[in-house]
């Protein structure tokens, strides 16, 4: 299935929030949140592709 553009800033969304820097808040957050967080976001992703119905690569995603 081809990604809509809304599904397509969804998955760039979680891609950005997925970066080191955001997703531990610039080394600020404990390593527990930071992996929390991995999860969640993880989990969005996963759930996203359920929707679609298939497997998104990140590289898909930034290759827009």
């Amino acid at each position: 299935m081809e990604l809509t553009k809304e599904i397509k800033e969804k998955f760039v969304d979680i891609a950005c929030q997925l970066s080191p820097e955001n997703l531990s808040c610039d080394g600020e957050l404990p390593k527990a949140e930071s992996n929390r967080r991995f999860r969640n976001l993880n989990a969005e992703w996963h759930g996203l592709e359920r929707q679609i119905g298939r497997v998104v690569d990140e590289s898909e995603v930034w290759d827009w």
